[in-house]
């Protein structure tokens, strides 16, 4: 049993918004807070990291707050 895993730092501007990791056997990257601002997107997985910079940016834009809708 591998027990690899992949993690990814989530910077917004220069602020550490959080991490997403996923172990070798997992599909998705489950978001990890850093920042208070951020927190609305702890434990939501992600496809890529590129989705959760993505949902992290939206939210901190507040225009892109309105729209962003999370699943779980």
């Amino acid at each position: 049993m591998s027990t690899h895993s992949q993690s990814y730092v989530i910077e917004i501007d220069e602020t550490q918004a959080g991490l997403v990791n996923r172990h070798a056997h997992e599909r998705f990257f489950t978001f990890i807070s850093a920042s208070a601002a951020f927190r609305a997107l702890e434990g939501h997985r992600f496809a890529t990291p590129g989705a959760a910079e993505s949902a992290a940016r939206q939210l901190a834009n507040p225009r892109g707050a309105n729209r962003l809708r999370l699943a779980s």
